[in-house]
């Protein structure tokens, strides 16, 4: 067991669950609950890092150091404790050492991290996906075993679109016996005046699932999709600017992830303005939500540590 309570959010998917917004999202509500973000540290693996070990993250870093999805999760929660650590268990020993005000750690994807024993488990299946349909690498899209859902204590399905019974029914497995929370998300509004001519570009998983939802505010002009986690380039840049000059475009719009990985690129290229989406969490019964993760705060978890 951990040296801290450790509540992991995950998924069996290879990704486009929505679990970096609702990471966020969990991390607000533990601090509202413990009374303020210094008491809820964040704890990644940092994919796509160029870094090894224990890192803070910090807002005034390099996205590299720390992997896309930990550089966003810093920015949206600037005064939490947030970091890198390739092994979890190493890594929460250090937030406990360095940090000791730290009541709780949440980490955004520690399933496959079989020697680390949550404390709380919740996983996030998608409503567009459902697991009847799914199968494994190769064939699918899962990068783990569906029995290893059984390991988890509750469920959201995101992205829902039914009430909760037929979210439940549409994925096809026994949940009778554990909390089942449906989400779904919601763009973060921009005071954007008619629709704009822009291109849209995407690095993360199920990219067209983002780019056709842009349709509703935005004049699509261009599409350009890149593979999740993709490192930017300069000939990228360049490849856009073009596109921008020639078919006379307001800008480029992409995911507030995604612009993790873009600004830096730019900061010398005023022609290209930049319109990141940052995507919200909704629920469909918040305060069941609520509840859950008060009965888990108010557990007898916490005599063990």
């Amino acid at each position: 067991m951990a040296v801290l309570p450790t509540l992991v959010l995950g998924n069996i998917h290879a990704g486009g669950t929505g679990k970096t917004p609702h990471a966020s999202y969990f991390l607000q509500l533990l601090s509202k609950k413990l009374g303020g973000p210094q008491y809820v540290a964040l704890l990644s693996r940092g994919f796509m890092r160029t870094t090894k070990g224990f890192h803070w993250v910090s807002v005034d870093g390099e996205w590299s150091q720390f992997g896309d999805e930990p550089m966003l999760l810093k920015d949206l929660n600037p005064n939490n404790p947030i970091a890198v650590c390739e092994n979890r268990l190493k890594g929460i020993e250090r937030i406990k050492s360095e940090r000791p005000e730290v009541q709780v750690v949440v980490l955004d994807d520690g399933l496959q991290h079989r020697s680390l024993k949550p404390d709380g488990a919740i996983v996030i299946l998608d409503s567009d996906r459902p697991i009847k349909e799914e199968a494994l690498f190769p064939a699918g899209n899962l990068r783990d075993l569906k029995s290893r859902l059984k390991n988890f204590d509750a469920f959201i399905i995101s992205r829902s679109k039914e009430n909760a019974q037929k979210e439940i029914n549409a994925q096809g497995i026994d949940l009778d016996e554990k909390s089942v929370f449906t989400s779904y998300m919601e763009d973060e509004s921009l005071n954007i005046q008619g629709k704009p001519r822009i291109l849209a570009v995407s690095g993360i998983a199920e990219p067209e699932r983002f780019m056709d939802n842009l349709t509703k505010n935005w004049s699509v002009v261009r599409r350009e999709s890149y593979s999740d986690h993709y490192t930017y380039t300069q000939k990228d840049v360049s490849g856009w600017l073009a596109s921008i000059r020639n078919e006379k475009l307001d800008g480029i719009v992409t995911t507030s992830k995604d612009a993790v990985r873009i600004r830096p690129l730019i900061e010398n290229q005023p022609e290209i303005k930049l319109f990141s989406i940052c995507i919200g969490v909704k629920w469909s019964n918040e305060r069941a939500v609520e509840i859950w993760v008060d009965e888990w705060l108010e557990s007898t978890i916490f005599a063990k540590h």
